[in-house]
């Protein structure tokens, strides 16, 4: 492709100019002179080229939430994938689920329409009571965090637990907040889609110089209308960002953000039978509607400041703190599993009670479960130093952290079945249980604390080389566990810069994460299991200019779950917990057998590929089989939800005849993802391809900046998760085509 240019033409016209001669006339004395006879210059044109040029913010120059140190992205020995704001702005990105779809590594896990969304890194389930971050700092992942005020999401693959203590072993997801000072001019937004969606937002600052302080203020709200039939909503949102001066050296800096959420959720399908995808079904529909079913309510908010204070030059220190409360009346028309007689009894006795029956009926609940809280509070202390003993200098970080988990949760819901539908016909109308169910009150259903010492040196050694050696020693309690588990978690590091743009690096970790809740339907239903390990081996390099270039080998191995047919009580079940009974042969149990290991490959690029173009690409390649499980048809199989191969790519493209317009490319790839254990049963892969325009009237200087941006271009049906939550399969369709259009103005 040729680079692109405008071409401005300014012509630059001198005019006559006269000159005088002195010619004696015929019959004057010769000393007074005769009239001056003008002459013109040819006219001067001046051509004037300037190039055009897209900016350069899809790359982020910060820090890494994947850093103890402040160690810039490109030069992190972990991979990290930073989706800025032009990026979020650009695609008109609303909840996570928009942001993740620009890194291969993530995919959805289970995130339905109206509901918070879980993910999956590196086929690694998130855990949501310790995989989400905001600055750092842990929050309670159940809710749709509001990306008004956020600068950029980074992602931070595989282990990270120096940086975030016991998690989930796939990686984090770190939203950054917009710095207090940088909006010296209030904005506001306007969107809407071809649905009728209604949005808008308001973004000012109070100027730093303002008392030594500056705080930043954001607004949102939003009337929701999706492509599923009865699942609209509406949320507002408001936070305050703030940093203060405090004194020579010392910034505390703030964060505070609250949104209202009310929304139905669709709940997904099942496997026919257990052995079949469905066909011939359309996004559009929500399994089990009812018009009087209450929606979800969603009340969050989340608060944070960090005071650092700086000794001198070589030394710092900090401290920091957040709350994070996400309450959650939850609300749904839940169709699940084999469709029932008057009795109870299952339509389709031959086919497993946990899947739609082989016709595609099923049973709908009226599932309600009022006043779930969920709270995270974090607090920690670091010392950062710096010092050099001879040629080789030395970064080091040490400190403690505590954390704290609790949840409370009703221990009588409401799950009433309702009747039976079926996914090849419209939906029935029932009313509501007689009498009608009242859930009890909310008690504590879990409590875990954590406390950890935090170590870690970073060497500077002569050759540009650096080594990193540290770890957590952490204690960790569960209510919900017999015994606390007191760990050292090692995490180290190797980098070494051939060149100057070039990093390879190396790193190895191991990971304490959660036990995973049994599901209902096992004999040891809703038990959870113990913690568990993971390790991690990692070779990469970044290689930046211009645009970062990144790639990444890996190995991750942990404890393969699932529910086991069993012969005989063994140490997971030795009761039927679901029957209030002995254990029999035939018998499910949730347990912890074998292993799963998830070999592979990352790249991405991000940046000013060219001075016409940006990009925002990455690709993975990953195989993550099940072995020795104990069920030798699930052993040597691709794990349930994970793709062989994903691509997402993105680009700003400069369109050289019309300043300021610029067209926005798109393009997603996934392979067939399995959706059963044995892999005999998967979902098909797919492209999807998007396509947007952004356009600034006068140049990028411009107060107004118009947006359209349009997912799936080609209306696409696809299934985009088989993710196993809880242990239970659901597969969720993917959106269809959907228009959405915005306006930018500064004033």
């Amino acid at each position: 492709m040729l680079l692109g240019s405008m071409l401005l033409l300014c012509c630059a016209g001198f005019g006559g100019i006269a000159l005088a001669q002195s010619t004696p006339t015929p019959g004057s004395d010769g000393d007074k002179p005769a009239a001056a006879t003008p002459q013109k210059l040819p006219r001067v044109t001046t051509t004037v080229v300037v190039n055009g040029e897209v900016k350069d913010d899809y790359l982020s120059e910060a820090t890494s939430a994947g850093s103890l140190d402040g160690t810039l992205i490109k030069e992190t020995p972990l991979s990290v994938t930073s989706v800025t704001r032009a990026v979020m702005s650009d695609q008109v990105a609303r909840v996570l689920a928009d942001v993740v779809k620009n890194d291969a590594s993530v995919d959805e896990d289970y995130a339905p329409v109206g509901y918070y969304g879980d993910f999956e890194i590196r086929g690694f389930a998130i855990d949501l009571a310790t995989g989400l971050q905001i600055n750092g700092m842990t929050i309670a992942g159940e809710q749709d965090v509001p990306l008004e005020n956020k600068e950029r999401v980074e992602v931070v693959k595989g282990i990270a637990g120096l940086e975030s203590g016991v998690a989930s072993a796939g990686g984090l997801i770190d939203y950054e907040t917009k710095e207090p000072y940088a909006q010296e001019r209030p904005a506001i937004d306007l969107a809407t889609d071809h649905r009728g969606t209604s949005y808008g937002a308001l973004d000012f600052s109070i100027p730093r110089r303002f008392a030594g302080a500056g705080v930043r203020i954001n607004a949102a709200a939003e009337n929701i209308h999706t492509y599923v039939e009865g699942a609209d909503g509406w949320r507002g949102m408001g936070a305050a960002d703030g940093e203060w001066r405090l004194g020579q050296g010392t910034t505390l800096r703030t964060d505070f953000e609250y949104q209202h959420r009310i929304q139905r959720s669709e709940a997904g399908y099942q496997l026919l039978g257990g052995t079949t995808v469905p066909t011939h079904v359309f996004p559009s529909v929500m399994l089990g509607f009812q018009p009087w079913s209450k929606p979800n309510t969603f009340d969050v908010f989340n608060a944070g400041s960090r005071l650092d204070h700086t000794f001198n030059p070589n030394w710092t220190g900090g401290v920091s703190g957040s709350y994070s409360h996400s309450l959650i009346d939850d609300n749904v028309i839940y169709p699940y599993g084999a469709a029932l007689d008057a009795n109870g009894n299952s339509l389709c006795p031959d086919s497993p009670y946990y899947f739609f029956c082989p016709d595609g009926s099923y049973e709908i609940y009226d599932y309600r479960s009022p006043g779930e809280l969920r709270i995270d509070a974090v607090g920690e202390a670091l010392v950062r130093g710096h010092f050099a003993t001879g040629k080789i200098t030395h970064d080091v970080v040490g400190g403690g952290s505590l954390f704290h988990r609790s949840v409370d949760l009703s221990p009588t819901i409401v799950y009433t079945p309702l009747g039976v539908e079926n996914i090849y016909q419209a939906n029935t109308s029932y009313a509501p249980e007689t009498p009608y169910q009242q859930a009890s009150p909310a008690t504590l259903a879990d409590f875990n604390h954590q406390s950890a010492g935090i170590v870690q040196e970073r060497a500077h050694l002569p050759g540009r080389v650096t080594v990193q050696a540290g770890g957590r020693f952490v204690d960790v309690s569960d209510i919900n566990y017999a015994n606390a588990r007191t760990m050292w978690l090692p995490q180290y590091a190797a980098t070494y810069a051939p060149m100057r743009d070039l990093t390879v690096y190396g790193n190895y970790g191991v990971l304490l994460s959660l036990g995973q809740q049994a599901p209902w339907w096992v004999d040891n239903s809703s038990q959870f299991l113990n913690p568990f390990i993971t390790r991690q081996a990692e070779v990469g390099a970044k290689y930046e200019h211009g645009v970062l270039l990144t790639a990444a080998l890996f190995r991750m191995r942990q404890p393969f779950f699932y529910p086991k047919v069993i012969g005989a009580a063994d140490s997971f079940c030795t009761t039927n917990l679901l029957a209030g009974g002995s254990v029999v042969p035939g018998d499910l149990c949730f347990e912890s057998a074998g292993h799963e290991t998830h070999d592979g490959i990352e790249l991405s690029a991000q940046g000013k590929a060219a001075r016409w173009v940006q990009l925002n690409a990455s690709a993975t390649a990953m195989r993550a089989t099940s072995s020795e499980t104990g069920t030798p048809a699930f052993d040597n199989k691709q794990v349930i939800n994970v793709p062989h191969v994903h691509t997402a790519v993105f680009a700003d493209v400069l369109v050289p005849p019309i300043r300021g317009l610029h067209l926005m490319p798109g393009w997603n790839y996934t392979s067939r993802k399995e959706a059963t254990r044995d892999d005999t049963v998967s979902v098909a892969g797919y492209n999807l391809f998007n396509l947007g325009a952004r356009y600034t009237p006068g140049g990028e200087g411009g107060h107004v900046t118009l947006r359209m941006y349009a997912d799936n271009i080609f209306d696409k049906r696809y299934w985009k998760d088989t993710g196993a939550n809880y242990g239970d399969t659901f597969i969720h369709q993917g959106a269809p085509a959907t228009v959405r259009l915005s306006a930018h103005y500064t004033f």
